[in-house]
């Protein structure tokens, strides 16, 4: 599709050379195609991979065909991915209730955080 669209060129120029792309068609294509890919996995990232804490542990657990090539699965960080998921999920839960305060307690000016 043709379309006229004015786009500073420093931004382009720099953009082209960051990328090695010869042409200013090849640069446009590029970064529309690499912000629709970064959309794309912000979004499947924001959502959870729709799994539960459960069902992520259980995928990160140790199974019969990891022996072949054994992993070195760190149990403290699938808690802590686990973790986080729920307090990601936690802070949704307030966000959609309309409780839109801070994420952490904070102290008085002056006084050392709770």
């Amino acid at each position: 599709m043709k379309m006229t669209i004015e786009i500073p060129e420093d931004i382009l120029a720099e953009l082209m050379q960051l990328t090695g792309h010869p042409t200013k068609r090849e640069a446009v294509e590029f970064a529309l195609r690499e912000a629709a890919r970064r959309a794309k996995w912000r979004r499947v990232w924001s959502e959870g991979l729709g799994l539960t804490p459960d069902e992520l542990a259980a995928d990160a657990a140790p199974k019969p065909s990891d022996l072949l090539d054994a992993p070195d699965i760190d149990e403290a960080a699938v808690q802590r991915a686990v973790a986080a998921y729920d307090q990601r999920r936690l802070r949704r839960a307030r966000l959609a209730a309309g409780d839109y305060a801070l994420n952490e307690p904070q102290a008085p000016y002056g006084q050392p955080k709770p």
